[in-house]
């Protein structure tokens, strides 16, 4: 009987290639190789005209149709065979959406049979995916465009955040969360994500009475004009657009990396107008993908660089 696919998986193509040779790699340190093994040879260039076909059953037309079959199984298993372990990034990528545990058995077995590693019996997608970066496993040909279609087809609000920049796509992950893409403003509103705050409500010290002495703030001073912002705020909301001394700002905070940051977001040049920045939903590494609402814009929590966008 087929399997029902989840209706957060999506389709994705992989495009046209020809016969590859195996790929000469810098050699990994002693202690990758001590706790995940030595890594199978990496091909390069484009993917065969039979495993493109082999994918456009796997992976479109399931996925469109929204249902597993034997044509899928037949055709994942001659990926699986083809012995070109850059397609577990995108096997990886599906996983991460699949709520199905029989699916989820097939497409870690595909991708552990590409790997070369036992196959994963419980945290499948995180196991491949340590595989995959701990061994530097090159993106497979069009790459982006493959991981465009997964994650738009869940939240088409991602699409224009995939495009080509400074930053290494497989590494970037699904938080659980969805984007926060509401309007400047009004981050009173529900959502379905993790609510930033934009020129929040302040108090003074001596009436935050529900702040205990010992808690951690993230203190910010700016042309003699000070503000604290409390963690345990900041846990919830994670972004703050907010205005001090005379400037405007945007602070990110990471939960899971535990890291706060304060930029400026005026004084650009003429005719760019104030980023005002959000939560994507996404990690890179387990540390949050912040994104400009005006430009769509993603940019590097630590730094404050757009690494894709305008």
């Amino acid at each position: 009987m087929p399997l029902r696919l989840s209706a957060l998986i999506c389709a994705v193509a992989l495009s046209t290639a020809l016969p590859v040779m195996a790929e000469e790699t810098p050699p990994l340190p002693d202690y990758v190789i001590a706790q995940f093994g030595t890594p199978p040879a990496v091909p390069t260039g484009q993917l065969s005209d039979t495993i493109e076909t082999a994918a456009d059953m796997a992976f479109v037309e399931s996925m469109q149709q929204g249902t597993w079959g034997r044509d899928q199984t037949l055709a994942l298993e001659e990926i699986a065979a083809s012995g070109d372990p850059r397609l577990a990034w995108i096997i990886s990528d599906l996983m991460r959406f699949v709520t199905s545990p029989q699916l989820n058995f097939v497409l870690s077995e595909a991708a552990a049979t590409l790997l070369e590693i036992d196959t994963p019996t419980e945290n499948t997608w995180g196991i491949v995916t340590d595989h995959l970066i701990a061994w530097d496993i090159p993106e497979p040909p069009d790459y982006l465009r493959f991981k465009r279609e997964i994650f738009s087809a869940i939240v088409p609000e991602w699409e224009p955040l995939f495009v080509p920049g400074d930053i290494d796509w497989r590494l970037v992950s699904w938080g659980g969360v969805l984007i926060d893409d509401r309007a400047f403003d009004t981050t009173d509103g529900p959502c379905n994500c993790i609510p930033a705050a934009d020129n929040p409500e302040v108090t003074d010290a001596a009436s935050a009475a529900w702040l205990k002495d010992d808690a951690i703030v993230f203190g910010v001073e700016v042309n003699g004009a000070y503000r604290a912002y409390p963690r345990q705020i900041m846990e919830v909301r994670e972004m703050v657009n907010d205005t001090l001394g005379g400037r405007d700002l945007g602070i990110p905070y990471c939960t899971l990396c535990g890291a706060a940051q304060a930029y400026f977001t005026d004084q650009l040049p003429a005719g760019v107008d104030r980023p005002i920045l959000r939560t994507s939903g996404l990690l890179s590494r387990s540390n949050k993908v912040m994104y400009d609402l005006t430009t769509y814009s993603v940019f590097d929590t630590f730094l404050g660089h757009a690494v894709t966008g305008p």
